[in-house]
């Protein structure tokens, strides 16, 4: 089964890095079988996982507070399915609209009271929250609002706090652009590097 293994992690490897040469249907098929996999693999997780214990213990439970909750996140579960439907799309997107909204807003207050809040008070005397607020004040302002007026005195500050913020803009980018470069390369050695072993494995 090890050599079966590693034959397959092979012939899938070679199939994706066949991109490389053009966008065959090779490459297609590896893809897609990858997509395929991760979301079977998913929604098989999800299945056995959280639905049908959270349906169990609907069945089960005795507590009406928790029978009711446990209703609603069924309830909501079945609305996202109906996505798949063409007829009951309207539903589906409102059931969606309400699990997007509820994660983003747990993830925002997670991110604001987390991440923002401990760092703002860790840097407070030491003039890493006035920077902070400046960084942020400055994103805002070259990327979010506009001024209803200007006069001589606000059009030079102004302008020079928009170069401030897409200056700052584009450090981040590039930045992020930066990780995400070296996350690649990373991954590519590690494949040559599978390959330079599986192929001398085969050969013995």
């Amino acid at each position: 089964m090890e050599s079966v293994g590693m034959t397959v992690a092979l012939l899938l490897t070679l199939m994706i890095l066949s991109y490389l040469i053009d966008d065959t249907a090779i490459y297609r098929l590896a893809a897609s079988a990858l997509v395929g996999l991760s979301v079977g693999y998913f929604m098989a997780v999800m299945l056995w996982n959280v639905l049908i214990p959270q349906w169990r213990e609907l069945m089960t439970t005795t507590d009406s507070l928790r029978r009711g909750l446990l209703f609603l996140e069924v309830g909501l579960g079945v609305l996202i399915l109906a996505r798949g439907v063409p007829r009951l799309g309207l539903v589906g997107d409102l059931g969606l609209a309400v699990a997007l909204g509820i994660g983003l807003g747990t993830a925002g207050a997670g991110a604001l009271w987390g991440t923002l809040g401990p760092q703002l008070m860790a840097g407070a005397g030491q003039g890493i929250t006035l920077g902070l607020v400046a960084t942020l004040l400055a994103l805002l302002t070259a990327q979010f609002y506009r001024p209803p007026a200007r006069g001589r005195i606000l059009n030079p500050i102004w302008t020079g706090i928009q170069a401030l913020g897409r200056a700052v803009w584009a450090f981040a980018l590039g930045t992020l652009f930066g990780s995400a470069l070296i996350t690649g390369i990373s991954l590519l050695i590690g494949r040559a590097e599978f390959l330079i072993q599986a192929l001398s494995q085969w050969w013995r």
